[in-house]
Order: structure tokens, then C-alpha cells, then sequence
């Protein structure tokens, strides 16, 4: 992988290829970021370009024969770690699998992954026999490069045996380098933590997200802007949205505050038994995405915001609610949404549940024709 198939973290990027371009890599980084932050997709892009042989100042080339091995995750001086299951798995056991799962999809969570090994209701981990190999592998000398490269995903999952691992990381052979990925600190040994350089991974924008969709996924920019709202800054949220909803939550959204507004409670009634068709994490993502829009029309009318990152269909709606809609309607709109996303959470009555929260909605309005 390349960096330039990273989405977004520029300012990671940079610094990460400075640290090569002047022989100043830290031997032993954390990539500390959330789920879907591409965390693993940069460390795998770092280690290649350490590797090529014919580095570019953005990017490693990408056709060198480091680089054709990286890319299919099997330089020999590349080496991965991952939770497995097993009390006495190792990496190398998974690794046919794990060069799959990655190359389908280098956002995963470690419970898709766990899943693509078959692993069902077992726990994974990182094994004594795995932190033994590790010592073992990096002990030797480079195959072809300068640098031995391991890339440990999630040692979250390493326990008490990362402790047998602390005098390698402290004192590791010459042009070693660790690249742990991590998700949560507090579930990483500290004497592990602390013998490292910590890198904070940043949640993705929802502009890089919806980039991404439009260039990998052909969603029109509208869709792509949608589906990147409610993912939250996770990519890998965004392509499970992607491949679990087909429903557009603007023309819902759109099609509620219109019925809600006329007062068509014919229109209403169907717009409800269409919602309630749609499943509970449709209709959860519905709830998230209406939020977001009024949210955004609350901050224009209070002149918080020059610009908004509203599409225009958006903003036209968004001006017709601020000219009948009060501060106090917006809050009392949103408190309304935010009870009806709790109770959607505990499986209430989708047709009871949406239809009471129109004819709240609509009564605030009532107010304001």
C-alpha cells in the first residue's frame, strides 16, 4: 500500500516521510487512532516506504520489487502481528487470511476480522508462541532491505505476555522498527506504552470520506456527503453504511418536515409505514442524519456559522425552517429526535414510535403557522 491510498492524514504522512527522508525513524511508534481513522493502512504504507528502493519524496514508487512484495503484504522483512485464536496460535498461522482480509479491506475492526477467520464466539489474542516467534524472526538479519519492519495490529490484545517483548523494543537490533497499531491506550501495557513514540491518528472529516466514496465507490458527491455524515469520521463505518442502506435519508428527511409543515397527515402516514419498513439501523442512521441537519440550521440561525457544509437541496429546507421556526422550536425538535434515537436503540414500536414523534413535531409547528 501506498500512501497516496490513504485516505486523508496529511499531516501523519508528512511527518512520517520526513522521519525516513532524514534517517531519523523512531524505532518504536504507536499509531494511536479510533476505528476506521486508517491507523493499519498508514503504518502498512510507512513500511513500504521505508523498503522501496526507489523512494519519491511523497510516495514510495510503487514498482520496484520491495514494493510489488509489500503491496502484496509478502516482504520477507515486513512482518505482522494481529490477534488470532488459539492458545497457542501465532500469526503465521492466519497469514494466508490475513493478506486477504487486509487487501479487501485495511479499515476493518478487529471483530470483522476475527470473524474472517472463523473465529465465532472465541476470544482473540496475542500468544507466548507469538511473542516468542516475534523474538525470534526480529533477531535475524534483514533478507533484503535495511530495515525489519513488525507491524503489530491491536496489542490491545497482547496481556501480560507483551512483557517478554520489553527488552527487544528497548534495545532491538540495528534498523528495527516497531509499528504498533492501537485503538485504545488504556488497554496497552504501560511499560509497553511508554517505550514508545505515540502518533494521535485523527479522525477522518467528513469531506475526505465522502472523497473516498465518490473515487472508489461511484457514489454520486450528494450520496457520498450522506453516508459520510453519519459515519462519524470512520471509513469503515462508512462502507458498512454503504452496503447496508440503500434508503436516501435527504429525500426522507425532506418528505417529514414537508408533511410535518402542510400538516398532511395522509402524506405522513405513508411516510411512517415507510420507515418502519426500513429496519432499525436505517432508521437510526435517519435520526442521526436529521439531527445533523438541524443542527447545522440551529447554528446558522444563531449566526454561528459564515459557511455550512449543507448541500443546496439542504439549505433551501433549512431556510424555509429557520423563517417559521424559533431557537426554541429547533431545540425542542432536536430534544424530541434524541429520545426517539433512544428509543429506536431499545427496539421500540417502529410505526408507534415515528408516528408519535410527527405528531409532536407537528404540534411545535402548529405554533409557528
Amino acid at each position: 500500500m501506498q500512501f497516496k491510498g490513504v485516505i486523508g492524514q496529511q499531516d501523519i504522512k508528512d511527518y512520517l516521510l520526513n522521519s525516513a527522508q532524514s534517517n531519523q525513524v523512531s524505532h518504536a511508534q504507536m499509531f494511536l487512532g479510533s476505528e476506521g481513522s486508517g491507523n493499519l493502512a498508514l503504518a502498512i504504507a510507512f513500511a513500504q516506504y521505508l523498503q522501496c528502493r526507489n523512494k519519491g519524496v511523497e510516495d514510495a514508487c510503487g514498482i520496484c520489487r520491495s514494493c510489488i512484495k509489500a503491496n502484496k503484504l509478502m516482504h520477507p522483512d515486513i512482518h505482522f502481528s494481529y490477534p488470532t485464536v488459539g492458545s497457542k496460535a501465532k500469526s503465521t498461522d492466519f497469514l494466508t487470511e490475513w493478506r486477504t482480509a487486509v487487501a479487501e479491506q485495511p479499515y476493518m475492526n478487529v471483530y470483522q476480522w476475527l470473524q474472517h477467520i472463523k473465529a465465532e464466539n472465541k476470544q482473540g489474542n496475542i500468544t507466548r508462541e507469538e511473542c516468542e516467534a516475534i523474538i525470534r524472526k526480529l533477531s535475524l538479519r534483514a533478507y533484503e532491505s535495511t530495515y525489519k519492519v513488525l507491524i503489530m495490529w491491536m496489542p490491545e490484545y497482547l496481556g501480560k505476555e507483551g512483557n517478554r517483548l520489553l527488552k527487544l523494543i528497548e534495545e532491538p537490533p540495528d534498523n528495527t522498527v516497531f509499528l504498533f497499531v492501537a485503538e485504545n491506550s488504556n488497554l496497552i501495557l504501560n511499560t509497553i506504552l511508554s517505550r514508545t513514540q505515540q502518533l494521535r491518528i485523527y479522525r477522518l472529516s467528513d469531506a475526505e470520506i465522502a472523497e473516498a466514496l465518490v473515487a472508489q465507490h461511484n457514489l454520486t458527491e450528494n450520496k457520498a456527503r450522506q453516508v459520510a455524515i453519519l459515519a462519524e469520521g470512520n471509513y469503515n463505518k462508512a462502507l458498512e453504511l454503504l452496503s447496508n442502506s440503500e434508503n436516501d435519508n435527504q429525500q426522507l428527511l425532506i418528505s417529514w418536515i414537508g408533511a410535518c409543515l402542510s400538516n398532511q397527515s395522509v402524506i405522513l402516514l405513508q411516510w411512517v409505514e415507510e420507515i418502519a419498513k426500513l429496519g432499525r439501523e436505517n432508521q437510526k442512521n435517519f435520526i442521526k442524519y436529521a439531527l445533523y441537519f438541524l443542527r447545522q440550521s440551529f447554528l446558522l440561525q444563531v449566526g454561528q456559522m459564515k459557511t455550512t457544509a449543507l448541500s443546496n437541496q439542504e439549505l433551501q429546507l433549512a431556510k424555509q425552517l429557520m423563517e417559521k421556526m424559533t431557537l426554541e422550536h429547533f431545540e425542542s425538535v432536536i430534544q424530541l429526535l434524541d429520545e426517539a434515537s433512544y428509543h429506536v436503540e431499545r427496539n421500540a414500536n417502529p410505526k408507534i414510535l415515528f408516528l408519535h414523534l410527527s405528531i409532536q413535531v407537528m404540534e411545535h409547528y402548529k405554533d409557528v403557522r
